[in-house]
């Protein structure tokens, strides 16, 4: 089953390159929040936590690669993203692997932790309005074992915060950045 499962894992890494690059090609020379995480890193930890984690959710899914890479691994995948037109096409992605993944359009930020943009440095990055996913989902942040987000440089600290306020005492987040790759905090 383990080669089967690395096929499609594969499968969803170079679908998800092929909807990065689309992305750029249909943003060209307009700024966008999406820079992609090291995907073929996240395949490992997301192995790891699976023993001890069966709920997931990205804060931030753009093209949605790690929701369903999360999803083939077994666990319940979520993705939150703002953006319409990248939600398309992580739904998109998800059908065509053949994946569970769900996708919900709206902010990863709660409606109660909003007015934190203060602990933000000013020319923070991440979009703190928008629907609200958590409605939108059913469910909160309490609800998952494992949250994983990429967040902006000088955003850390905010992101950390806002999952422990908002989790439950099950909830670990998982996050990455350029200089130290996956954590699990």
């Amino acid at each position: 089953m383990e080669g089967g499962m690395d096929a499609r894992l594969e499968e969803v890494l170079r679908l998800g390159t092929e909807a990065w690059h689309d992305f750029c090609a249909q943003r060209a020379g307009e700024f966008h929040r999406v820079i992609p995480a090291d995907q073929r890193l996240a395949i490992d930890m997301l192995k790891d936590q699976r023993s001890r984690a069966n709920t997931f959710l990205e804060l931030g899914s753009a093209t949605g690669v790690i929701t369903v890479l999360a999803d083939i691994i077994g666990f319940e995948a979520v993705g939150i993203e703002i953006e319409p037109a990248l939600i398309t096409t992580a739904e998109d992605l998800a059908e065509e692997v053949g994946s569970g993944a769900r996708f919900v359009e709206g902010s990863f930020v709660p409606p109660d932790y909003r007015d934190e943009v203060g602990l933000l440095e000013s020319d923070y990055m991440t979009p703190t309005e928008g629907a609200d996913a958590y409605g939108e989902l059913g469910m909160e942040i309490a609800d998952f074992d494992l949250v994983y987000a990429y967040p902006w440089p000088g955003e850390e600290d905010w992101l950390i915060e806002m999952v422990r306020r908002f989790g439950g005492p099950r909830t670990s987040l998982m996050i990455y950045t350029v200089r130290d790759g996956y954590e699990l905090l």
